[in-house]
């Protein structure tokens, strides 16, 4: 058990140092901050994107409420009133 847990420590810990060594080269190197601009730049496209989704949902939403609205009687809509 003692050897599984210490197992277990140094790769945790050898991760760890992986972690540090990415975020060093990512911030501290022309290389890494041009990576990061690009990252930034396409998770600003794919935001775009959602957000053009969202705006197509909400217009399909909106035309689907008025179609169901239209198929209602008028005598049934008087119990549908807000």
């Amino acid at each position: 058990m003692k050897r599984v847990m210490k197992t277990i420590g140094t790769t945790l810990f050898a991760i760890g140092l992986i972690g540090i060594g990415l975020a060093g080269f990512l911030f501290f190197t022309p290389p890494g901050q041009s990576s990061l601009t690009q990252l930034s730049l396409a998770a600003m496209e794919v935001e775009q994107q959602i957000d053009q989704v969202d705006t197509t949902w909400d217009e399909w939403e909106d035309e689907f409420e008025r179609r169901v609205e239209q198929a209602i009687p008028e005598g049934v809509r008087l119990f549908f009133a807000d």
